[in-house]
């Protein structure tokens, strides 16, 4: 068991402190409830855009070069991250250390200065990591997935922003942002690791008691009105193509999660799974493959993602529907059903080895689903899951309406590969 605690601070702010023995490391992680869902079309892209200004510089350390000197001298690692739903920011450290990690990720948040030299610089950062994603059709592919599945709202946005929106950005935006969404209230703040002699839950308080409560702001709940299978190819000169083939399920918060994680190991997670093994092993369609649930709050999906022979693209897309059918025509049986249970189980434990992996597991945990649950927990609803949970999940999901092919390649006729999607 992990043992943790949770504290809320007058000004609504939630920290999570967990303890581990046998570490000399701690991370610090804020975690906080803003991504590109949240954003308006004229502001698509600010919140990645945010993320990277935060290290351009403070009152208090003028220069990127500042940050990175003070936490490079004392061997730390340190990141930051942008998902359509969170961001996080983090530094691991030494944990005689904590409280330049605390300070620092602090100072970042509250006092950076936004220079207008900077956000000029920043833009053509961000414009080449847009250029790099359209270069790497193994990346891009998720994003023309996305906007097939959510079209022109806003988890249908690319995170990173497009060019246009991305250049017109001001200090003015960054500050409005910054003071709307990174309040107390929307933010966790995750301690894990070995102690020192500094109390965490005094210099949390310490740190954050003048930051005022606010209220929180929401994102724009999702219209899905699809009726038909959907296609969208990105056309693309390409010596492989690139595919999602995918359904539309549940969402994070939905008590068929447990079914679908097994599911999804017994699926294509693993390279002993059913993807893996008929698409890559035994007809040779494929270099990778592999399936993945992307869940929100209110949405999700869940499919299977390759790159494959692009003279073969056609079969691969008609294999990879006869497995899906096979989960809805067959009960998974009883050996892959217990390895499945047995390789999430060990994977959780595994994961769990480091503090980072602690910090971020509770602090996603609370932010999503306003509770935290033991990793024993989790394990017991995965153990609980039935062959028929599974093929009764299927047969629910993966349906006509629900099915959608992303693909990005050299194809000109879409004929073909619509026949497929509508024979399903």
């Amino acid at each position: 068991m992990l043992n943790h605690k949770l504290t809320i601070l007058s000004n609504g702010l939630r920290l999570i402190t967990a303890p581990l023995e046998n570490t000399k490391a701690v991370t610090v992680l804020f975690l906080v409830g803003v991504g590109s869902r949240y954003e308006t079309k004229d502001l698509n892209g600010i919140s990645h855009f945010l993320e990277h200004m935060f290290f351009k510089g403070t009152a208090k350390r003028p220069k990127t070069i500042d940050i990175a000197k003070a936490l490079d001298a004392v061997g730390a690692s340190y990141n930051a991250f942008t998902s359509e739903e969170n961001t996080g920011f983090f530094v691991r450290a030494a944990s005689e250390h904590f409280e330049l990690a605390l300070d620092i990720l602090f100072d970042m948040l509250y006092n950076s200065t936004f220079k207008d030299e900077e956000i000029e610089r920043e833009k053509g950062v961000i414009i080449e990591e847009i250029n790099m994603y359209q270069d790497l059709p193994q990346s891009y592919i998720s994003e023309v997935a996305k906007q097939l599945f959510y079209g022109d709202q806003p988890l249908g946005w690319q995170t990173t922003g497009l060019k246009e929106t991305v250049q017109k950005f001001s200090r003015k935006d960054f500050v409005n942002y910054r003071d709307k969404f990174y309040t107390p209230e929307n933010m966790i703040v995750a301690i894990a690791g070995g102690k020192n002699s500094v109390p965490w839950q005094e210099k949390i308080q310490e740190f954050f008691q003048k930051v005022e409560s606010k209220k929180k702001a929401d994102y724009i709940k999702i219209e899905e009105n699809q009726t038909k299978p959907g296609l969208k190819i990105h056309f693309k000169k390409t010596d492989q193509a690139h595919l999602i083939l995918g359904f539309r399920t549940i969402a994070r918060t939905s008590p068929e999660r447990p079914v679908l994680r097994v599911l999804n190991n017994i699926f294509g997670e693993t390279m002993s799974s059913r993807l893996f093994t008929e698409v890559r092993e035994r007809r040779g369609l494929a270099y990778y493959v592999s399936s993945e649930m992307a869940d929100f709050q209110d949405a999700g999906v869940f499919g299977a993602a390759a790159g494959v022979d692009i003279s073969r693209a056609e079969e691969a897309v008609k294999v990879i529907l006869e497995e899906f059918n096979r989960l809805k025509k067959e009960e998974v049986a009883f050996e892959e059903l217990q390895r499945a249970k047995e390789n999430l189980k060990g994977r959780m434990y595994l994961s769990l080895e480091e503090s980072f992996a602690v910090a971020e597991f509770l602090a996603e945990q609370k932010l999503f689903w306003d509770k935290i649950e033991q990793p024993e927990d989790l394990i017991k609803k995965y153990e609980k899951v039935t062959a028929s949970d599974i093929k009764k999940f299927a047969n629910d999901y993966f349906v006509g309406k629900n099915l959608n092919l992303a693909m990005i390649g050299p194809f000109q006729d879409k004929a073909n590969f619509q026949k497929l999607l509508e024979r399903f």
